[in-house]
């Protein structure tokens, strides 16, 4: 069975379009940190101002519909132009960010007209970046047990707590925030989803480090001002509404383009690399080792490839989107250590000029750590899977498949 993407001519004439006009319009010095904390303002800033120009061209966020300032084009466009950016080492802002691509389904599917046509260009122009604020210091696995609350009082609410491990480093436009709307009503039913603002008054930000680096942070509610037009699906919709922003995130919209080419890497580093005269890829151990990892690496392609074809179809989802979710959290820590093996104390170095590629490895190593939790934990992906399995003894709270 073969799992390659194959083009029309039409395709691969439209790759030389993007192939040439990436060539140029990408700036030669804009480039990515090994270390998101290494990241300079000043890059993050020149890497919006690209992304812009990618949506002024369509391509952004190419499959959206026109009408919201999306390029209407099919998801075969969409691979290719994934496929030529990441031959680009860009700062992921330059093409991408979660917040905006985790909410903007949301208002898709629950937003009204005048939401849509408010909110989704704001996500499809490439100006904003967006936060997802879910997790707090007591609800992360079980997001249900959330403690901010979002009272209404007219035609506004008042939101007061706060949010961990939220965002990244620098500029934030808005935030995709969860709150409790009706304290007195059961849980998964009291809930409300916002699209908030984040220069209103009373937010504040605060900086989390972690050790993979990426900059976390703390956003703090205090009595701030929403206006009830923010709101996203009714006052209490908010689990139903987050349940297709988690579905992505857990897995449901695959991958087609693996951007990092990290195991490429080491298999080249591997066969250039010599100890006692030999490429270290003839050790047998070390072949063993990259061996079981390459296996690893294709297993999760072929996994998001295989989502990322059923939502361009829109197939219905089960547990695809747990079991791709659950396969990159525990492949992420054995590709870490499949490095450890072969590549020795250099996978722990970020100094240069010893270190791998520019210390990639390096920087892997710790966030291979943090993998295996954001977006639900192992354990929450096979909960998942087992309750849409028909295989667990409990039941799960409003999910909606996409």
């Amino acid at each position: 069975m073969d799992f390659e993407f194959y083009y029309s001519q039409e395709q691969e004439e439209f790759r030389k379009e993007v192939r040439g006009w990436l060539k140029q319009n990408v700036p030669t010095d804009l480039h990515d940190a090994v270390d998101p904390l290494d990241l300079p303002h000043e890059t993050f800033r020149r890497g919006i101002d690209f992304r812009i120009k990618l949506a002024e061209k369509g391509w952004y966020a190419a499959t959206w519909p026109k009408e919201y300032g999306g390029g209407g084009l099919s998801s075969s466009h969409k691979v290719i132009i994934d496929e030529e950016l990441a031959e680009y080492d860009l700062p992921s802002i330059a093409h991408g960010d979660t917040g905006n691509g985790l909410f903007g389904p949301a208002v898709m599917v629950w937003g009204t007209e005048e939401q849509k046509r408010s909110f989704l260009p704001i996500v499809t122009s490439g100006k904003s970046v967006t936060w997802q604020c879910f997790t707090e210091p007591e609800a992360g696995s079980d997001l249900a047990s959330m403690r901010t609350t979002a009272i209404r009082h007219g035609d506004e609410f008042i939101v007061n707590g706060n949010k961990i491990f939220v965002g990244q480093l620098w500029d934030v436009d808005y935030l995709y925030t969860l709150a409790i709307t009706a304290p007195d009503n059961p849980r998964h039913n009291n809930i409300g989803a916002f699209f908030i603002p984040a220069n209103l008054p009373g937010i504040t930000l605060g900086h989390l480090d972690l050790i993979s680096g990426d900059g976390k942070r703390t956003i703090y509610f205090e009595d701030v001002h929403v206006p009830a037009t923010q709101l996203i699906g009714g006052d209490t919709d908010g689990w139903k509404v987050t349940q297709t922003s988690l579905e992505l995130e857990h897995g449901g919209s695959g991958r087609a383009v693996d951007g990092d080419k990290l195991m490429d890497k080491l298999l080249e580093f591997a066969k250039s690399t010599t100890r006692d005269g030999k490429p270290i890829s003839s050790d047998p151990e070390n072949q063993d080792v990259l061996v079981d990892a390459y296996i690893g690496y294709q297993v999760n392609r072929l996994f998001g490839m295989r989502n990322y074809w059923m939502r361009s179809m829109r197939k219905p989802f089960t547990y695809e989107g747990s079991q791709f979710s659950l396969n990159r959290k525990t492949y992420g820590p054995n590709l870490a250590e499949a490095m450890l093996k072969v590549t020795g104390p250099y996978a722990l170095i970020k100094d240069q000029p010893w270190a791998p590629f520019m210390g990639k490895l390096e920087h892997y190593t710790r966030d291979a750590i943090r993998i295996p939790h954001p977006g639900g934990t192992v354990e929450v992906q096979k909960l998942i899977m087992a309750r849409r399995l028909g295989v667990s003894r409990t039941r799960e709270q409003g999910a909606a498949y996409i």
